[in-house]
């Protein structure tokens, strides 16, 4: 979490891949209500693509549900 924390500042908030590192890191961590605030921030990001701003919006419904998001 520490490291896409530095990543998010580094960026200056501006690059949705690093909010999203954190965003899930939030998720790992059973932090749900962070990883709401965070992953509602990412889709504003300036320049974000159609598909990185629809895949941090299905993040959320499962963040609602308390539930991380793992791969198979």
């Amino acid at each position: 979490m520490q490291d896409a924390k530095i990543a998010c500042k580094l960026t200056n908030w501006n690059d949705e891949a690093a909010i999203d590192s954190l965003v899930m890191a939030y998720a790992e961590t059973s932090d749900f209500d962070s990883a709401l605030r965070y992953a509602t921030q990412a889709p504003t990001v300036k320049g974000i693509s159609s598909e990185a701003s629809k895949m941090i919006q299905g993040h959320l419904a499962s963040f609602k549900e308390h539930k991380p998001i793992r791969s198979s």
